[in-house]
């Protein structure tokens, strides 16, 4: 009985040592001192225990500096500590370069070892970020005022070019006004300025009308190094017999084709500017020669002998264009388009 009581005392302590044993091995595994674990109370160990088991690396770190605040002499400090002084740097300079990188950093860390450095490296780049944010919305700015610019001046072209084409069409003539091609009668008739019509000259013919109407295309050209605004105008006069059948049509306007040469040039001609004066008139002879060869005929017969103030005259298959630049102040450049009636 006395070697079975001595025995029991001895089976409790090979318990309790293996018991010691196995706990000294977790705290090994786990890296952490036996010590410790065993002193630290349940919360001081549920908040060292966010410090390894947080699946991010910003999760550990907030979980660390929250630790060192709560426990500042904690049974784990000096190992969280050692933790944070290691990690901290590294993590600071990969997210250091950019702003989402810096604010990151804040957020996880707002009050880590690099938090001033951290807060005024962001406010720089934010700063810089809204200036050059700024220089990027005015050179848009600028970009699409340009672009308006050149749409306006490429217009003044565009436009001209626009009715040669409409009135060399063949079928808009031999026939009352109203009853030519939607490609003529639309934006004649139909867009806005509408136009007006008169009595015309008697030569014209009993019952004979003038309907005009004056398209006005404001842009822009350089004067000087300034911007200088220009208008140009085109007047699109259709003369009509007592049926309403075109007779004549002329295209014209106060210094019309000097207009086509600045808004070419996108830079001001002066009327002492004869190179850009007869820029102008090259231009309009081209258009007029361009428009003519794609309705009619671009054959070389049809080009006729010219003498001042004519500059182009163009003549087949029934159809006359007649090109004149103004010699005199208030007489108007123009292009005029007369188709024969058909025979009877």
């Amino acid at each position: 009985m006395s070697a079975r009581r001595a025995a029991m005392p001895r089976r409790r302590l090979a318990a309790a040592a293996r018991v010691l044993s196995r706990a000294a091995l977790v705290a090994a595994l786990s890296g952490c001192a036996s010590r410790p674990a065993i002193l630290a109370n349940h919360d001081d160990y549920a908040a060292y225990r966010a410090t390894r088991v947080s699946r991010t690396l910003e999760g550990r770190l907030a979980a660390a500096s929250s630790y060192l605040e709560r426990y500042p002499d904690g049974a784990f400090a000096g190992e969280v500590r050692a933790y944070l002084a290691r990690a901290e740097p590294i993590y600071y300079a990969a997210k250091r370069g950019t702003a989402a990188g810096l604010t990151a950093y804040l957020a996880t860390l707002p009050r880590g070892a690099f938090r001033d450095e951290a807060t005024y490296r962001l406010r720089a780049l934010v700063r810089d970020r809204s200036a050059g944010d700024s220089l990027a919305r005015a050179a848009r700015e600028t970009e699409a005022q340009l672009s308006r610019q050149r749409a306006a001046r490429a217009r003044v072209r565009e436009e001209l070019a626009a009715w040669l084409s409409r009135f060399l069409r063949k079928d808009a003539w031999g026939r009352p006004l109203a009853e030519a091609p939607a490609e003529v009668v639309v934006p004649f008739g139909l867009t806005l300025p509408a136009p007006r019509c008169a009595p015309a000259d008697e030569r014209a013919g009993p019952g004979a009308i003038v309907c005009a109407k004056r398209i006005e295309l404001p842009f822009v050209v350089s004067s000087g190094g300034e911007s200088a605004p220009r208008r140009a105008e085109i007047e699109v006069a259709v003369l009509e017999d007592a049926a309403g059948r075109p007779i004549e049509v002329a295209l014209r306007g106060p210094d019309l084709f000097t207009r086509l040469e600045e808004a070419r040039s996108a830079r001001e001609v002066t009327p002492d500017d004869p190179e850009g004066r007869i820029g102008g008139i090259a231009l309009a002879v081209e258009l007029s020669r361009g428009a003519f060869a794609a309705r009619v005929s671009a054959d070389a017969s049809c080009r006729r002998e010219v003498e001042a103030p004519v500059v182009l005259h163009l003549e087949c298959d029934g159809v006359r264009l007649v090109a004149r630049a103004a010699v005199d102040t208030g007489e108007d450049d123009s292009v005029t388009i007369a188709v024969a009636p058909p025979a009877r």
